[in-house]
């Protein structure tokens, strides 16, 4: 049965052999491009509306602001400007990552074996769904907390003037992790597909994932037990749902044609 195994795993990963570096270099090649050239056609629409989206992205913000205070300030002729490019920069990340997703896993598709390849699409959209679910629990739930509780802590001391820059920099860092988080699932599972980690693994770390994930979110949250149970929980849950697919799947391919004896 071992000798079977080891032949059908052989068997299905013989064409990688067909490729050169060169046919790798040519795909990564292809798959920046379109993902990169997505990008880029949304950051053109983005910018034409920098605007109306700067009016949304705010709205969190002026809810936190002391009343007689609730504006956005800049200190510099070029501030604005240079804040409405990294805003349309994030927004065409976020509106395309179903194009530079899709090309992420199709580049990693030769990866897999045969029998694995039926999950690509499913991991496509699981990680599109991934992504988007970290950008909207950081925009609706993370951001508010944090600037009412950064903005309530800094008005015991001072006055709030909070800087167009400023903001949509946090904005960037918050958004961009959480969406990246969120996909700690599926980055897992493909580690597990490539048998680089195994569930037993997985089992065995859980106390230093728990441990981890709760640093991790003392380290990018400010410092209130609520903000950081609001990162921790989410992330620990999605690596026990890693886990439990994880499981899934090798008992789903011991089962598969390809490994019976």
């Amino acid at each position: 049965m071992d000798q079977d195994h080891l032949f059908s795993q052989t068997e299905d990963k013989s064409h990688l052999k067909a490729m050169g570096l060169s046919e790798h270099l040519g795909e990564l090649r292809v798959r920046l491009t379109r993902s990169v050239g997505a990008i880029v056609v949304f950051f053109i629409i983005a910018f034409s509306f920098a605007d109306d989206i700067m009016n949304y992205i705010k709205l969190p913000l002026m809810d936190a602001l002391p009343e007689g205070n609730k504006a956005l300030h800049f200190t510099g002729p070029m501030d604005v400007l240079v804040a409405n490019m990294k805003l349309s920069f994030l927004a065409a990340i976020v509106l395309s990552c179903p194009v530079w997703l899709y090309h992420f896993w199709r580049f990693l598709e030769p990866a897999l074996y045969q029998h694995e390849k039926k999950y690509i699409f499913p991991f496509i959209l699981t990680s599109i769904s991934l992504f988007t679910a970290g950008v909207c629990f950081c925009f609706f739930i993370m951001v508010p907390m944090t600037l009412d509780f950064l903005i309530g802590y800094g008005l015991e001391v001072g006055t709030a003037i909070i800087t167009i820059t400023d903001y949509v920099s946090l904005l960037m860092i918050l958004i961009f992790g959480f969406g990246i988080v969120f996909e700690t699932p599926l980055i897992i599972v493909l580690l597990a597909l490539l048998d680089l980690v195994s569930a037993q693994t997985l089992k065995d770390n859980r106390k230093i994932v728990l441990i981890g994930t709760l640093v991790l979110a003392a380290l990018l949250t400010p410092p209130d037990p609520i903000s950081q149970l609001a990162m921790a929980v989410p992330t620990y849950l999605m690596y026990e749902i890693a886990l439990w697919i994880v499981v899934f799947l090798k008992r789903d391919n011991k089962q598969s044609p390809s490994h019976a004896a």
